[in-house]
Order: C-alpha cells, then sequence, then structure tokens
C-alpha cells in the first residue's frame, strides 16, 4: 500500500475517533443536564439517563481506540517527524488527561450517583449534589480540552 494512501486513511480514521470521542462527550454532557434538571423536578430519578449515561462509554472508548492506533498509524507514516514539537506534546499530554479524568473523576461520580439514588428525588442528598457539581465541572472540563486539542492540531505551533 502505497504510504501517501496509508497516511490518508489513518487522517482520516483520526479525525473520525477525534470527532467520536468529541461528539460523545457532548452527547453525554447534554443527558446529564437533562438528568440534573429531572432530578430537582420529578417525584422519581431519571434512571433511564443516568444509564444512558454509562453506554455512552462505549461509544468514547471506540472513539479513543480510533485516535489511538491512527494516531500510530500517523506516526508511522510521517516517520516521527511530530514527535519532537511541542504542540504534539501538549496535545498527547492533553489526550492523557481526558482518559485519566475519565476514569478517575466521571467513574467515581457516576457511582456515586448510583449508590446514593434510590428512585426518589424528594430529597437530594450531600453525597447527590456534589457527584452532580463535580460531573457538571468534569464535562466542562472535558470538552474545554478538546477545544485546546482541536486548535493544537490546527495551529502546530513550535
Amino acid at each position: 500500500m502505497n504510504t501517501l494512501i496509508l497516511l490518508q486513511i489513518s487522517l482520516i480514521a483520526h479525525l473520525t475517533g477525534l470527532t467520536l470521542m468529541a461528539g460523545t462527550t457532548v452527547a453525554d454532557f447534554v443527558t446529564f443536564k437533562n438528568f440534573s434538571k429531572r432530578m430537582e423536578l420529578e417525584k422519581e430519578a431519571p434512571l433511564n439517563l443516568l444509564e444512558l449515561m454509562t453506554k455512552l462509554g462505549v461509544l468514547l472508548g471506540i472513539g479513543a481506540a480510533l485516535l489511538i492506533t491512527s494516531g500510530v498509524g500517523l506516526m508511522f507514516c510521517t516517520g516521527g517527524v511530530f514527535a519532537h514539537m511541542i504542540w504534539f506534546k501538549i496535545k498527547l499530554t492533553l489526550i492523557l488527561v481526558l482518559i485519566l479524568n475519565g476514569f478517575l473523576v466521571k467513574a467515581r461520580q457516576e457511582s456515586t450517583l448510583k449508590k446514593n439514588i434510590n428512585g426518589s428525588t424528594l430529597y437530594l442528598s450531600e453525597p447527590v449534589k456534589g457527584a452532580m457539581r463535580n460531573l457538571n465541572i468534569f464535562y466542562l472540563v472535558q470538552m474545554g480540552i478538546f477545544f485546546v486539542i482541536i486548535i493544537l492540531a490546527v495551529f502546530k505551533f513550535n
């Protein structure tokens, strides 16, 4: 296979993975905001939305796997020329922060929500309020990181 074709395929897969990850994060955020509003207004917890938030993690994982494997393909095709550039090192660090933030913050906060919601929203306990506040911050941070990654990919400063 021609290196140029492999480069183009890897670039398409890379952009698809980034789009899938960022889009899933936005969809997850919208679902969370809907979950939060319904928690405050209704008499029963919208457990179906909480379950949907958990299931969206699968799409996020697929996007991450596609992003990483295509990134390796891009490095192969370019001979690793970007590996020593500052923008690339920052981008890799931010991707690591995205992944760790998802595992360490989101998973923990969703677990707290699931443990402390018993189907009734008449009284929101402190752990539930705290988890919801932390998840709101988590989503804003994740989307901000995606925005910075896109800026780095476009401008490629050194």
